[in-house]
This record gives C-alpha cells, structure tokens and sequence, in this order.
C-alpha cells in the first residue's frame, strides 16, 4: 500500500531513528521479534494455523500464501491456480474454511472486489477448488480513479458466527465502517452496520473466538494502534485505544490473536514499513514482526 506523501512529511521530517524499540505501555509489552524475509516486504493480513503464522504480500505479488514460523521464519509457499490477486489485504478463518478479502481500493475505482474462500484441509493443495465471494457497497455510486480520499477502501476481515464482517479504511475522515457478509452468498452487498470516528487508519482486524475484536492500524503521524471492540450478538462497542510505541513509526498492517486459556492476551503483529526516509519507497524497507502481550499492572 503506498502511502500519502502528506503523512511521510508528518511522520519523518524529524526522525533519524535507526531501529523500533522494545517498549511497555500501561497494560501492553510490546517487542520486535525480527526482520522479514524480503519475499515479505508488503505483509498485509495474518492468521494463526497449526502453530504456523499466515502471511501475503498485498499488491504486487501473485496469489500466494506465506507460512512462517513464530520467529518469523518462512517454512513455506503456497501460489494458488484458482485465485487472483489484485489487492490482498486480510485474511481470516473459521473452524472449516480461509479467508483472503481482495478488497485493497487505493482509488475507489474496483468493481471487483472479492473475498476467496478455501477449506483450510486444501491449504497446502495449490490447485485446490476455490469459492469467490464478489462483494460490493450498498451506498456507492461513483467508481471514478481518483486519490485516497474516499472511504471505500478496506483492509481488514474477521468471521465470527455465521458472517464475515469488514472494517472498512476511510482515507478522507479517518473513521471506520462495520460491514457484514454471510459465508456462503457468491454475490451479495455489504449490509451497514455501524460507523465510528477512530481517527485513524483500520489495517488489520482479528477475534478472539469468544467476545473481543481487536483491530490495528496507524494514524496522521505513522504511530501504530490497536483498539479493543467488544462484540455481543451481532453488534460492536468500541472500547479501548492504545497507541503502540515504534520509534520511527511504522505501517502496521496485520493482526492476529493466538489467546488461549491460559493466554488470553497474546498477539502477533506485522508492518510492511518501519523508519521510511522521506521520498523511499517502502517495498524497499523491511518489514517487521511483533509480538504483543497484555500485562496485569
């Protein structure tokens, strides 16, 4: 995802920062676990599977799931004959089936957006059958090229229950749409749920299995955030904000939940761009994985 050279100028005109740091904030730990491989560079979503993280690039790359290790490590590739892809940008799961939201919009202009569907015991099949979700939004009319300064854009999926909900990535008002799905509709327009001003970019989403969406993003000056949404039949209650501190700032892009019983506040976290020198392209940066943890203090 390229970003606004506005938001470059605010993050880094005054930072020579060489490297992210270890930090603790009121209840989070926060650390760097490593630098990913250059196969990585545009990290987008994350899941958690068999003790495997999940990973793919966003544009730019073929349709192609990444299996790592949790040091960060690639173990290895999977590239799909029966998907395309455009714009990755999440992917989410089920007890049964993956998910991978195409739905990366820069422009506002894609009359294609598509959510993939895959049985997580073809995952390590490449020509394995694929089902497409074709999704579009209920109240769009204009799909003119234009900049980042609409709100059709969205980088973030989870399932809960029978449906798959999108937090959608405003650019212009820096607030966030709740869209719902069902599962197994081949064509179907978003259902509005609820709308909130997070002031910030929504990049990543995952839940927890029982009653907690956590969501993960940046805002104006390149500080990553995560914020806590309880969910409880059907409807969301934003919560808590906490901004994470990366020196440099950081494009953090991708979230994933591995709480347990006896974890229950333990994620991972991956950005596509830490300390960009103004005017860099950041395919040309490293990427970064975290790991993030809720402590009792």
């Amino acid at each position: 995802m390229r970003l606004l050279y506005l938001f470059m100028l605010i993050a880094f005109i005054s930072c020579n920062a060489p490297k992210t740091t270890v930090e603790k904030q009121k209840e989070l730990v926060f650390k760097t676990i490593t630098n990913l491989s250059s196969e990585l560079t545009e990290t987008s979503g994350l899941e958690y599977y068999q003790n495997q993280i999940i990973t793919h690039n966003d544009s730019g790359d073929s349709p192609t799931l990444y299996f790592l290790d949790t040091l960060g490590n690639i173990k290895q590739a999977r590239t799909y004959s029966n998907m395309k892809a455009v714009d990755w940008e999440d992917i989410t799961r089920d007890d049964t089936n993956l998910f991978i939201a195409d739905t990366g919009n820069n422009y506002g202009d894609r009359k294609d957006l598509i959510i993939y569907k895959i049985k997580l015991e073809d995952i390590n099949n490449e020509n394995a059958p694929v089902k497409q979700l074709k999704i579009s939004y209920p109240n769009q009319t204009s799909f003119m090229r234009g900049e980042q300064n609409h709100p059709y854009d969205a980088e973030s999926l989870v399932a809960i229950e029978d449906n798959l909900y999108i937090f959608s990535k405003d650019w212009k008002d820096q607030t966030t749409i709740i869209y719902k799905f069902n599962k197994q509709d081949p064509i179907q327009k978003a259902q509005y749920i609820t709308s909130y001003d997070i002031k910030g970019l929504v990049t990543g989403a995952t839940f927890d299995g029982l009653n907690t969406v956590t969501i993960c993003g940046y805002n104006s000056n390149l500080t990553p955030f995560i914020y806590e949404v309880n969910y409880r039949n059907g409807t969301f209650d934003f919560k808590t904000k906490e901004e994470i501190l990366i020196e440099g700032g950081a494009q953090v892009e991708g979230i994933i939940s591995t709480n347990t019983n006896s974890n229950k506040e333990s994620y991972y976290l991956s950005s596509e761009a830490v300390n960009i020198k103004l005017g860099e392209d950041e395919s040309l940066t490293k990427a970064q994985l975290y790991k993030l943890k809720r402590t009792k203090i």
